[in-house]
């Protein structure tokens, strides 16, 4: 149930915002005979933040989709078509997420670019029209790609088309998968694509991948001249790339008798890459990387191993983004609860292991046409364009919806994560009986405190080894007792079941509660002050009032109060202001070069706000005392500063903080002004004793005492 916390009390430090999804909520565009519908609700339900720009199926952010005819001018208007990729581009703005811009293409089907000479493609072929001719994308990419992509940078960027700017401090990505290796990819003279020699693969024209059909050298040239391009014309945008595929980490080492060998040529890609970035001064605001794994440890393995190489040759300070993960696809694993069980527990890892990770985009958000027993998923193909892999990705496909919309478990699972997002970090690993990841054990705790009350919610995935029968047990008791909060209160849900909502699980009478294994579970519990108003005091020099917070996701506006004209918030994050600062609608002077008359009473002004989530909308109203005499105020640059006019009046305001400032507590004493000069004469109400007050240092001098304004 939706809960108004009050203002924001918790710390600086919060659960980042790893809430991304690749295409969306038209999941692949128009024009795919199949159907699939706008999933903006259930995108906006799960708590979606960003949408990258890929996998739409209809082709639409692909550059041969808005750039047609590659041999047409690229400074031309009339070289491109927009209209099916402005209309994917306005519903990720409409439900309030962030684009990440991927420049490039998408996942396709070789042979529906002639791979082979074959042009009846076996499968799903998709991803709209390509480029032919030879080498048709490399020799685009390196003639005019900076060119263009600086075209559709300054398109989805544009304040009058699109209201604002969406991509404000935003991300774009150059490219996806350059590097490459096994899938839609040429190998020769082997059974399966892992390549053992040069002879049957090696990175070059005569073995091109789905992604690129050049030399490595004519990519990075290409992304460094489009990096440096972008960055010149939008220094405020976070430029990077080039969404690489894991054999450019040298990573997964496989054992013998396998071979390294596209291991060791990916990784040396990947330094050359790093080595020819370097040389050319590229800014390289972001590294993006992409994994599938079920093993939560395979993740902070690659990103460790990220972080060394970017140290090594100059990126030290570069952001990671996983613009593309999922747990491991065979056997309709993606979709199952153990599937869903995994990807928490590889998300708890990511919150709790890596500090530079600022982005991470699951794969994806809805499923699309890649259902084998549906359309089919040709990933890998034989010289005759017959499948090549095994066909054991079962029924469903990989997003967190089906094509239609229905929750999977990972949904659900990605539905926590929101509410976790922005909540602070708290170390519970006292109240469990043993909290070791040895055991297979990933737990994150959050709470979100505020002047109302506060919320603490716990995300757990329990995946221990086949031949580990320990169980874990968790104190709820404890942990209530510890942070004040009403046992009755806790709710505990688990995700058990295939297309079924999570279970509620009650309380075990002694507090002690043994953790499913393989399941997704969360417990919430929390204290609230219902319906009381709320009191807040702010100063008179500063528009800011506070950042008001829910137990759960929520939209936020202002819907009435004595003074409401005088307010706005966020409708996103809960930020509550005034328009302008106090003083400028409270205070009055006949002379702007000299001291402001002020009342003789601090004002309190009222509001209404709601919030609103996907189930429930709760108001509150709001009391804001605008206190008169905390601050110095000088608005127009006069030398005096005065907490008030006191003449003649008590000045018993004054506060004392760790004996840094003096405190009058007589109200009977007030003091007498006469201006010498750069000083300020004040005389008590008994004239025994004087105070300066140096106007530069803006200090009020006494015996014993300094008074810091």
């Amino acid at each position: 149930m939706l809960k108004i916390l009050g203002f924001h009390e918790g710390g600086p430090e919060s659960i980042r915002s790893l809430l991304g999804v690749s295409s969306g909520p038209i999941p692949y565009g128009e024009g795919i005979s199949a159907g699939f519908p706008d999933l903006s609700k259930q995108f906006h339900s799960l708590g979606v933040k960003s949408i990258r720009t890929q996998d739409y199926a209809n082709g639409s952010f692909n550059v041969m989709y808005f750039f047609p005819e590659r041999h047409a001018d690229a400074s031309d208007p009339e070289s491109y078509e927009w209209s099916q990729t402005d209309k994917a581009y306005q519903t990720i703005l409409d439900i309030d997420a962030d684009p990440f811009i991927r420049l490039g293409l998408s996942w396709r089907n070789m042979l529906d670019w002639g791979a082979f000479g074959i042009q009846d493609a076996s499968g799903y072929a998709g991803y709209g029209p390509f480029w032919s001719g030879d080498k048709p994308l490399s020799k685009t990419m390196v003639e005019k790609g900076s060119e263009i992509f600086t075209t559709v940078v300054e398109r989805y960027t544009d304040e009058q088309k699109w209201g604002s700017n969406p991509l404000e401090n935003g991300y774009v990505e150059i490219w996806n998968e350059p590097n490459i290796i096994g899938i839609n990819t040429v190998i020769k003279n082997n059974g399966f694509p892992n390549p053992s020699n040069k002879d049957q693969y090696e990175y070059s024209t005569e073995f091109p991948n789905y992604m690129w059909d050049g030399t490595p050298e004519q990519f990075y040239k290409f992304f460094a001249d489009t990096a440096l391009a972008l960055k010149e014309k939008f220094p405020d945008l976070k430029i990077g790339g080039p969404g690489l595929h894991n054999v450019g980490l040298g990573l997964p080492k496989v054992t013998p008798p396998g071979s390294n060998y596209k291991n060791a040529i990916g990784l040396e890609w990947t330094k050359n890459f790093l080595e020819y970035l370097s040389s050319r001064n590229v800014e390289l605001d972001f590294f993006s990387w992409h994994l599938y794994s079920s093993e939560p440890k395979d993740y902070l393995t690659f990103y460790n191993a990220t972080d060394d190489l970017l140290s090594e040759y100059g990126f030290g300070e570069t952001e990671q983004i996983l613009s593309e993960w999922n747990t491991l696809f065979d056997n309709d694993n993606a979709s199952s609860v153990l599937g869903a069980a995994q990807v928490n527990a590889i998300w708890i890892a990511l919150q709790n292991e890596t500090d530079h990770l600022s982005q991470a985009v699951f794969c994806r958000g809805a499923d699309g046409p890649f259902i084998p027993d549906g359309d089919g998923f040709p990933i890998m193909i034989n010289s005759d364009g017959t499948n090549l892999g095994p066909e054991n990705f079962g029924q469903h496909g990989v997003g967190l919806l089906t094509k239609d919309g229905v929750y999977k478990p990972s949904a659900y699972a990605f539905s926590y994560w929101s509410e976790m997002a922005g909540k602070e970090p708290i170390d519970l690993d006292q109240y469990y009986s043993n909290p070791s990841n040895d055991t297979g054990l990933y737990s994150l705790a959050g709470m979100r405190s505020g002047t109302l009350g506060k919320d603490l919610q716990i995300l757990i995935s329990h995946l221990p080894d086949q031949n580990d029968d320990e169980e874990i047990v968790l104190n709820i008791s404890d942990i209530a007792e510890s942070f004040k909060i009403d046992r009755d209160s806790v709710v505990i849900s688990t995700v058990s079941e295939l297309f079924a909502e999570p279970s509620k699980i009650k309380v075990p009478k002694n507090g002690q509660f043994t953790i499913p294994t393989n399941q997704v579970i969360s417990i919430k519990m929390g204290d609230y002050n219902a319906d009381a108003n709320i009191f807040f005091q702010t100063s008179a020099l500063s528009n800011e009032v506070g950042e008001l917070i829910a137990s759960e996701s929520a939209t936020w506006k202002i819907i009435g109060g004595d003074e409401s004209e005088l307010f706005e918030i966020d409708p996103v994050t809960g930020e509550l202001s005034f328009k302008q600062t106090p003083d400028q609608f409270m205070f009055n002077a006949e002379n702007q070069n000299e001291i402001f008359s002020v009342k003789d009473q601090n004002e309190i002004f009222s509001v209404s706000v709601e919030a609103s989530s996907e189930s429930d909308v709760v108001t509150q109203k709001i009391f804001v005392e605008v206190k008169l005499n905390e601050e110095p105020m000088n608005r127009s640059g006069a030398s005096i500063y005065l907490f008030e006019d006191i003449a003649g009046q008590s000045i018993s305001d004054f506060s004392i903080e760790s004996g840094d400032k003096i405190g009058i507590e007589n109200p009977d004493h007030f003091f007498s002004f006469t201006q010498t000069n750069n000083d300020l004469l004040m005389k008590n109400s008994i004239g025994s004793e004087v105070i300066f007050l140096d106007v530069d240092k803006k200090e009020l001098l006494a015996s014993d005492a300094l008074v810091v304004l």
